[in-house]
């Protein structure tokens, strides 16, 4: 983050929502990230996909970064039974 975004602090925060996990990274950088063919970013999003779940990319020029990972659960940890009450 501090060499690409110019970034002097981000947060992380991983929660479950429903049956789905999500992560989410944000930064204070430069902003205005343009997802390229090739690129990281279009990586993390195959791969999030490729579970089943969606990125979702905000941006804005001079605002920042943040990232929002939703990723479906499967087995013990999607299912109801295994959920703290």
């Amino acid at each position: 983050m501090a060499k690409h975004a110019r970034a002097t602090t981000a947060e992380v925060s991983v929660q479950l929502e429903g049956n789905a996990l999500v992560a989410v990274v944000s930064d204070d950088g430069v902003g205005g990230v343009v997802v390229q063919r090739g690129g990281g970013l279009e990586g993390l999003r195959d791969r999030v996909q490729a579970l089943g779940g969606s990125l979702e990319i905000s941006s804005r020029s001079g605002a920042g970064t943040a990232l929002r990972a939703t990723i479906p659960l499967r087995g013990p940890l999607g299912s109801d039974a295994s959920r703290p009450r």
